[in-house]
């Protein structure tokens, strides 16, 4: 009886028939598409989904209990630059790393390098498929891993085949390329899509295809070639849940099960309209989480669930994961490895040192970095993607925050504003101060600043912090920034909300190997704390004290530090901006060298005409490289820039010795624009 029942949770519109597992008469293909009712008259199930708003749906439908189980993960990435060149650092930086990766050595056959290949040809150039994407807005990433992919003995075919499939759907022609791996427990494909369809515009295909449809796809394929799953293997498949410790469908099916105590009632034969097989299952499962301590039971068939008990399961298997993916890369046991929680309030403030860092995942651009803490123990750390990820190097003195709610920065500038008008926030007036007193902020981007503010003040208003007076003013009280904390921290809460930690780079090259460095390290910045009774770092190890003490005998040896006549260590009062001047006039030397030109250390003028050659990356910030006639110049920037190379730029002296750079056609431009409105102005 339990045949006719098994997963009757299949059936659709309130069918209870059975329908046979095991299919003896038709050909897997047949019978799949019989079920799919796709194969001759459709009378009812999916309809195609047409093309709308400029996004492609395809054709969204979910396969039956019996088609192969396939994991199929699509993501889409924006490039992260624009440019022109052909290398890393160009237009599609993470693009050109990512076919890279999908390519690498040792993922393919008989550890052989990954062959990529497309709908045609396979032993594809990295670069040409590069050079075709690399200034479009985006791409996709996809990882196509079936349940039984080692059987699938033509895997650039079944990709081919899914593809086709997917074009189809779509209506477009796509341009794609794929390499199979072979060098994880599972084979699976990675296919990368421009961002581009057959008619060269952006490609957006809707998130119901992107979450369904291409799973459906994989799934009819592969059940093609592999038949259908018996009984025997979605038996297995469910039994592999009961004792598994990480977060089933069993697990999904009770928390959609339990009441508002978190207790579930199994004590019938039958309890939720199931097989008995799933039944049996999920009482399984319960008396599984009993043993871990995730659940009791009382009285018998009665459990209570423990509050957040997914989230505990959550945790286990990640850090499982996390172990195996760093099996080989690491000295030493694992034993005290822990992962660092990204839910808000969670994450704790480590320093220590890097050990090991490299790709979160296959198939997005985050990162993670693993830690030994200055006190002891090693920690995993996910870090999304930090700006200044690729210059950490192994060994790198770092500390890591946890960010779980918003800076407070905007509550602060409504409470500026609100200040400055008797208590009253004003959108316009807000506006007006954008203009007047953050003139820094490019012109196009202050609507959008301004914004966030808008949406930060409805969020207070919502939440009764503030109160609105209408035409875009509210009155805000004194204690505004502090009740904002509090909100977030609810939000927070209530959503469950995770954030990535923030990293404080003390040292981006390990500390041991700076002792005689001609530059302002975090050893001179720490020597200095020291000699004010601080400390940059809540501990410390005997490493790093020793290297303190190579870097102390180093500025004393170059008179840029004194030994006092009571024997304490003393700095020289120029000492820190000596040596960031020896830092910037070294590396200048040397690009002036390299490019053939004369280094002149003289400070850049503002509204005065350069070429731009590039940017540099030092222990005292971000600096341009700039030339004039025969002479190359540095000047200090105050955020990373977006301009090409060879491009004509002017600077605006900011604060400190510090420069903003832009085009020069830009800044004509929008000097352009203010005349403009000016003429508006007097004539009106």
């Amino acid at each position: 009886m339990f045949l006719d029942r098994l997963n009757n949770e299949e059936d659709t519109g309130g069918n209870s028939a059975a329908r046979p597992l095991v299919v003896t008469r038709d050909s897997p293909r047949k019978a799949f598409f019989k079920k799919l009712n796709r194969h001759g008259h459709r009378s009812s199930g999916p309809k195609k989904i047409k093309r709308r708003d400029g996004v492609y749906r395809g054709n969204s439908f979910a396969g039956m209990a019996s088609a192969q189980r396939v994991v199929v993960k699509v993501n889409p990435v924006k490039n992260k630059t624009k440019g022109v060149g052909s290398g890393a650092g160009s237009g599609g930086q993470n693009l050109y790393h990512h076919i890279h990766y999908i390519s690498r050595n040792r993922a393919g056959q008989d550890g052989e390098k990954a062959i990529l290949f497309d709908g045609e040809n396979e032993g594809l150039a990295r670069q040409d498929f590069f050079e075709l994407c690399k200034n479009d807005r985006h791409h996709f990433r996809m990882i196509i891993s079936p349940e039984r992919g080692e059987d699938i003995e033509d895997f650039q075919g079944y990709i081919r085949k899914v593809m086709k499939c997917v074009e189809r759907d779509l209506k477009v022609k796509l341009s794609w390329v794929g390499a199979v791996h072979y060098d994880t427990d599972d084979t699976h494909a990675h296919v990368i899509i421009q961002g581009r369809d057959g008619r060269g515009n952006d490609l957006v295909i809707g998130r119901d295809y992107i979450a369904f449809g291409v799973r459906a796809r994989a799934q009819e394929i592969a059940t093609e070639l592999l038949g259908e799953r018996s009984l025997d293997d979605i038996q297995k498949s469910i039994e592999k849940e009961v004792d598994a410790l990480r977060v089933t469908s069993l697990d999904r099916f009770i928390e959609r099960q339990v009441n508002e105590d978190g207790v579930i009632d199994v004590r019938k034969a039958n309890n939720f309209d199931k097989s008995a097989y799933y039944e049996s299952s999920l009482k399984g499962r319960l008396h599984y989480l009993t043993t871990t301590g995730l659940a009791i039971e009382s009285p018998p068939g009665m459990f209570t669930l423990n509050e957040g008990y997914q989230d505990v399961l959550y945790k286990i298997a990640t850090r499982n994961d996390v172990i195996k993916q760093l099996y080989g890369r690491l000295d030493g046991e694992l034993d005290d490895l822990a992962v660092y929680s990204l839910k808000a309030g969670e994450g704790a403030t480590i320093e220590g040192r890097v050990l090991d860092k490299g790709p979160a995942d296959e198939l997005t651009d985050k990162k993670y970095i693993v830690v030994e803490a200055l006190g002891g123990g090693k920690h995993y750390v996910p870090v999304g993607e930090p700006f200044n990820y690729e210059k950490l190097d192994k060994g790198a003195l770092i500390r890591v925050r946890p960010f779980d709610q918003s800076s407070g920065r905007a509550d602060y500038n409504i409470n500026l504003i609100a200040r400055q008008n008797d208590g009253i926030y004003d959108i316009e007036k807000h506006r007006l101060y954008i203009e007047k007193e953050q003139n820094y902020i490019e012109e196009d981007a202050r609507e959008g600043y301004l914004a966030s503010h808008i949406k930060r003040i409805e969020t207070l208003e919502q939440n009764e912090a503030v109160v609105d007076m209408g035409q875009g003013r509210y009155k805000v009280p004194e204690d505004v920034i502090k009740q904002g904390a509090e909100i977030s921290a609810k939000i927070n809460a209530r959503e469950k909300k995770r954030f990535y930690p923030k990293l404080d780079v003390l040292s981006a090259q390990a500390p041991e190997d700076l002792t005689d460095a001609a530059k302002k390290t975090w050893l001179d910045k720490e020597l200095y704390a020291r000699s004010r009774s601080k400390s940059g770092i809540a501990q410390s190890d005997q490493n790093l004290e020793k290297a303190l003490e190579k870097r102390q005998d180093w500025l004393v040896k170059n008179n840029l530090a004194l030994i006092q006549s009571n024997g304490d260590f003393a700095l020289r009062k120029t000492a820190l901006r000596d040596l960031t001047v020896m830092e910037v006039h070294q590396e200048g030397k040397f690009l002036a060298t390299k490019a053939g030109l004369e280094f002149n250390a003289q400070k850049v003028s503002a509204n005065k005409e350069y070429t731009y050659l590039g940017h540099t990356e030092l222990e005292s910030g971000k600096w341009a490289v700039v030339m004039q006639g025969k002479d190359l110049q540095m000047a200090r920037l105050d955020k990373a820039p977006e301009i090409e190379k060879g491009s004509k730029i002017i600077f605006n002296e900011l604060d400190r010795g510090t420069f903003q750079m832009k085009a020069l056609e830009q800044a004509k431009q929008q000097e352009q624009a203010r005349a403009n409105d000016k003429d508006q102005e007097r004539e009106l």
